[in-house]
Parts: C-alpha cells; sequence; structure tokens
C-alpha cells in the first residue's frame, strides 16, 4: 500500500493498494514510465488541499528517479525525491567517487537536463564520514544553499552525549522535516492505535479494512489536533492520545449506542452490521475490546472485558485476575479475568467459558441491576 499525506494535517491524501507486477502492468501510466513512475503520478494527480492541485512533492526512495522527476517537472510540479536503487540516469557512481573521502556536511550538486529536456538538479549530501544520501529535485523545488544543520548526536570517550552540527542544502532539511509524515502517521496507526494487532487474521480482505478504518481514525485524530476541535493539550505530553480518541470518535460511540438499544449479548454479532463495539478508559487512554455486551433494566450497555495487562518487575506480562463478586457473596472463591467496565475495575464476575459448571454470575450481575425511578418533568 503506497500513501501520499500532507505535511500540514498530516492526513492522508491519496491511497494505493499495490497488487504486484503483473496486477499493476495495465495501471495508468506504468508502462510509458515504469511502476514507481507511474504510481506517483496516480497518487499526485489524486492529490487535492482545498481543491487546489499540489505543487510541492517530497518522496522517499521508492518514488525517486530521474524519470519520476522529469516527469513531474513536465507537468509543472516541483519535487525533491531521495534516490537509492532506481539510479538510471543518475550520476551515483560519479558522487561517490568524489565524496569518498568527504567528511560530514560536504555536498555536491549537478545540474543537467533530463532525456524530456527537463532541468533536474542532483545533490549528493555527506551527512556522515561514511555516508552518502542522494536526492534528485527540479530547478525550483528549493535553494541548495545552507539551510537547517542536522543535529548529529554521538558519545564522547567519557561516556558523555555530545551533539554536532552539520551543515546541509536548505532543500535537504526541509525534506527531511517533512518526509517523515507519512511515518509518523503509521507509527501513531501501528504501533499506538494498533488494530491489526487486536484485530488478528488470516483474511487479505478483512487486513485491508482494519488499516483503512485505522487510517481513517488516525487522520481524524491528526485532524483534530490541527484545527483545534478537541483541547489536546498545549504541551506534547498532555495530548490525547489516539487510543483515547478513539474512543470517543462517533463511530465507536454509534456502535455503543446500537448494542444497547439492541441488547446484543456479544460484541462480534455486531460486525454484521460494519460495526464493532469499543468502550474507552478514560483514566489510562487505552481502548478495550468487549467480548460481551449486555443490557440492564434501564437500557444501559454493561461491557465484559478482560482485565488489563501488566507486568512484574521481572519485564514478564501477565493479565490480572480478581475474584468473582458475586460468587464471594456465595462464599465462593473463584479468580476470574473479566470485569463489568461499565461498573468499574471491582466488579469482576464469572461468563460460561470460565469453569466447567457454566456460571454466569456476569449476566445475573445485570439481570439484578433495579431499574431507576425517572424524575417527572413539568410542562
Amino acid at each position: 500500500m503506497k500513501s501520499v499525506a500532507c505535511t500540514k494535517t498530516g492526513a492522508m491524501l491519496h491511497l494505493e493498494i499495490q497488487r504486484g507486477k503483473e496486477g499493476m502492468k495495465a495501471a495508468c501510466h506504468n508502462s510509458s514510465m515504469g511502476a514507481t513512475a507511474g504510481c506517483t503520478l496516480r497518487a499526485i494527480e489524486g492529490c487535492a488541499v482545498n481543491g487546489q492541485p499540489c505543487k510541492g512533492i517530497k518522496g522517499d526512495a521508492y518514488f525517486g528517479s530521474v524519470v519520476c522527476a522529469s516527469e513531474l517537472s513536465v507537468r509543472n510540479y516541483e519535487t525533491v525525491l531521495q534516490v537509492k536503487q532506481n539510479t538510471g540516469f543518475y550520476p551515483k557512481a560519479f558522487i561517490e567517487e568524489h565524496l569518498k573521502n568527504a567528511p560530514g556536511g560536504v555536498k555536491i550538486v549537478l545540474s543537467a537536463l533530463a532525456p524530456n529536456e527537463q532541468r533536474l538538479i542532483a545533490v549528493g549530501y555527506r551527512y556522515s564520514s561514511k555516508k552518502t544520501l542522494f536526492f534528485v529535485m527540479t530547478a525550483k523545488a528549493g535553494s541548495t544553499k545552507a539551510g537547517t544543520p542536522y543535529q548529529m548526536k554521538y558519545t564522547d570517550g567519557f561516556g558523555n552525549l555530545r551533539c554536532r552540527q552539520v551543515e546541509r542544502p536548505a532543500a535537504i532539511s526541509d525534506f527531511f522535516r517533512d518526509s517523515n509524515i507519512v511515518d509518523c502517521h503509521n507509527q501513531a496507526r501501528q504501533h499506538d492505535l494498533a488494530l491489526e494487532e487486536t484485530w488478528v487474521t488470516t483474511d487479505c480482505y478483512f487486513r485491508l479494512v482494519t488499516s483503512l478504518i485505522g487510517i481513517s481514525v488516525t487522520d481524524a485524530w491528526k485532524l483534530a489536533d490541527y484545527h483545534g476541535i478537541i483541547n489536546f493539550g498545549k504541551q506534547e505530553d498532555n495530548r490525547m492520545s489516539i487510543r483515547r480518541f478513539a474512543g470517543i470518535v462517533p463511530l465507536v460511540r454509534r456502535a455503543c449506542s446500537i448494542a444497547s438499544k439492541t441488547g446484543q449479548r456479544f460484541a462480534s454479532d455486531l460486525t454484521q452490521e460494519g460495526i464493532v463495539t469499543a468502550a474507552s478508559s478514560f483514566d489510562s487512554g487505552q481502548i478495550v475490546i468487549p467480548v460481551r455486551s449486555l443490557t440492564d433494566a434501564n437500557g444501559d450497555a454493561h461491557h465484559q472485558v478482560l482485565f488489563p495487562l501488566t507486568q512484574s518487575s521481572s519485564g514478564k506480562k501477565y493479565r490480572k485476575t480478581r475474584p468473582c463478586k458475586l460468587c464471594h457473596e456465595n462464599d465462593l472463591k473463584k479468580l476470574v479475568g473479566f470485569y463489568c467496565f461499565t461498573c468499574g475495575l471491582s466488579a469482576a464476575y464469572c461468563c460460561p467459558s470460565t469453569f466447567q459448571d457454566g456460571r454466569d454470575c456476569f449476566l445475573k450481575h445485570v439481570e439484578r441491576i433495579p431499574r431507576r425511578n425517572e424524575a417527572r418533568v413539568a410542562v
């Protein structure tokens, strides 16, 4: 899956699922300019910000090539692309030879015409004494003069962390400032929200749907932060986490509402309607997926969920267990790993799958909740 993101909001603008070499042969532009350049051009053609087409384009090594940059240039796009494997028409060997023994901060800039007569600039940047980075850019994409330096951190002979300023061209410093937008989006979706780890499947189509749901939630989280719709806090550490935000988005609230009205017993039943029931722990900022949801006499939904994982002093992870509250009232000692999310962590109850005797204390707990006396309001 290849994606394009807006550098201001961090939200995804375009997605394309790659169907392999044979499956992408007939895709638009691929036959004339190759797979990577064709993919890039389709992505840019499908993007727009506030109704206006994108102009400034920055791409990582997958998109970077002379062919791609020249095709974008002829369509009046300004671009900066990193080059690694697609080195056709690119003077990589020449740059490597002339920067072989150069220290960090040294650059070489070359200008030439591409086969389609477009003026392109090749930049070789030495950010350390051992590593050279390669870029191709259009003539008006940015300046090759000194820009924001790279903060190189290292440990000295005494074990102290030191920092050294490494010069780099302005176009390259702007590139690295913006190029990790997609990486940050993926990190929030894959690592922080982690739907793919929670909804484990071997069905490729369900896996794609899971990723699309995660992308939508991540987009909403980033857009809400950018536009100030929700008070995330001024400091980075105080901002609302994506897991807590996911628990209050309308999709999840709608799912909980349907569960409450229909009285569905199991959350998995709601997947027939394309909805996943979830509840949000506002104290811990975590999302819990109920294994079961029941409705009491007042129409309130009670979610049976697992106790959270904890970590021992030795580093081993384990799940908490507590005595069943209803069994304890009957002088029975049974440790269970489930509790009623609506009533709190102290409301631990058995379920039929816990023990062989088939006790269903969670069902009894919900059934014995009395109906509230609704106060009458004068008209």
